[in-house]
């Protein structure tokens, strides 16, 4: 079945009957999301019913903090996950100020009364400040309620803050454990200053928001490009070298020779190869990317000889 999206209202209702919902924010998609999702799933195929999963369409902390959205997956890559997993219905519900003040009770009767099950993780809270928890929904009649214990790796909780933390830290390999993938980044690439171009090592300069970045620093990337996947160096950061310019994402995509402003890619992090630098030369700079790339080379050469 093709996923169906819906994006909600504060003053919507849930049109759809008799269906598992996964609910939950689902900011990185990691594998604890995943093993929600998937028991949701085992439920809906022995029951023969549609599964949904339900998601915000920002952090509500962040818009009580008045943050700028910053997130680990768009709306777009929850999609494209669920997609994979074999969800039938994405509903997004819009976070406002309606939503924020809406009281538990009225979010069960506008968006979960009509299911046959929900399905949440152990710490879900719902509702004016948190008032809604697995303990009212249990309560509720019309439907049943699932909740999925914590999931642990190296005797911590799996999350989304752990995830950012790694990913802040530069434990790559952890975070793309915990997110059951590589991390990645989906944007259009801009004009950038050329730089990379001018040292004989042109790149794509990413718009990478709303993405939370990981740490500054270099990076083995693999860029999908038109359903092709291609082998790369990423730089985070803000070229210190050339006096701090604002922070970037840049790529130097291998055997693409076409300029790729105004196309989107997607930027896959694999490896974390090195912090950022502030060279005294150029001829310094140009040959550490020379060695990053020959580093990389050697590592996809590598693998495909496993």
């Amino acid at each position: 079945m093709v996923l169906r999206i819906k994006y909600l209202e504060y003053n919507d209702f849930l049109t759809e009957q008799n269906m598992v919902i996964c609910i939950g924010y689902f900011d990185g998609m990691h594998i604890a999301h995943v093993k929600l999702i998937e028991e949701a799933k085992a439920i809906a195929k022995e029951k023969g019913l549609s599964l949904a999963v339900f998601t915000f369409s920002m952090s509500i902390k962040a818009y009580l903090n008045q943050e700028r959205h910053r997130c680990l997956t768009t709306v777009e890559d929850k999609a494209e996950i669920c997609k994979q997993l074999g969800v039938d219905y994405l509903y997004v519900m819009k976070v406002s100020q309606h939503l924020i003040h809406m009281q538990a009770l009225e979010f069960i009767n506008r968006f979960l009364q009509d299911a046959n099950t929900v399905v949440i993780g152990f710490d879900f809270r719902f509702g004016y400040r948190g008032e809604g928890d697995r303990k009212l929904l249990a309560k509720q009649k019309n439907f049943s309620t699932i909740v999925v214990p914590e999931m642990k790796y190296l005797d911590l909780k799996v999350g989304s803050t752990r995830v950012k933390a790694n990913l802040w830290d530069g434990n790559l390999e952890i975070a793309n454990h915990l997110l059951g993938r590589p991390y990645t980044m989906k944007g259009r690439v801009v004009s950038g200053r050329g730089i990379g171009r001018r040292l004989g090592y042109p790149t794509a300069n990413m718009d990478y928001m709303p993405y939370i970045l990981p740490k500054s620093g270099v990076y083995y990337t693999k860029v999908l490009y038109k359903n092709k996947e291609y082998h790369g160096v990423t730089n985070i950061g803000n070229n210190p070298t050339y006096f701090d310019v604002p922070l970037t994402v840049e790529t130097h995509v291998f055997h693409i020779d076409k300029n790729l402003y105004n196309e989107v890619i997607e930027v896959r992090f694999i490896e974390y190869l090195r912090p950022e630098i502030k060279f005294d030369t150029e001829v310094q700079l140009i040959e550490q990317i020379y060695q990053d790339i020959e580093y990389v080379k050697a590592k996809f050469k590598e693998a495909n000889h496993a």
